[in-house]
């Protein structure tokens, strides 16, 4: 069983959550930091908490989302998995939400990639309700590698 995670002094309204859960690297993991940390051309500010517990190691998105089930207010988990640590350093979006589907609507996967900088635009439009989740997957979808680049 995972630890749970401290929300403590923390407001997932203004934060992106990024769990790492692959410690087989710590320079691609430093590095993924500083491409969650650049600023955006929008200049909204970079607010995420990182999660670095090798208590997390191996952990799937089921696992996260149940260690973070108690914080309501938390809508997207960003996964710094073992794919993350190569490539282009694509963290995967997983949803702690399900899809309300009408008639009509395509099932979307509850999980995509996107790359580090757009953790905080994908963050910053769901916060306040421009977008959601499902949109993000969609546009995801898209992609021929299905890695979300806005």
């Amino acid at each position: 069983m995972l630890p749970a995670i401290d929300f403590t002094h923390h407001d997932f309204e203004s934060e992106a959550l990024v769990v790492r859960t692959d410690h087989s690297d710590d320079a691609a993991w430093w590095a993924v930091v500083d491409l969650l940390n650049q600023r955006d051309d929008n200049g909204f500010e970079v607010r995420t908490y990182l999660v670095d517990n090798r208590a997390f190691a191996g952990a799937t998105p089921d696992d996260v989302l149940s260690a973070v089930a108690a914080e309501p207010a938390l809508e997207v988990v960003f996964l710094a998995d073992a794919a993350t640590m190569t490539g282009e350093h694509t963290l995967l979006a997983v949803s702690t939400r399900g899809q309300e589907l009408e008639d009509g609507d395509t099932e979307l996967p509850r999980e995509f990639r996107l790359l580090p900088p757009e953790v905080n635009l994908m963050h910053v439009n769901l916060a306040i309700g421009h977008m959601d989740f499902w949109e993000f997957a969609y546009h995801a979808s898209l992609a021929t590698d299905g890695v979300l680049r806005l």
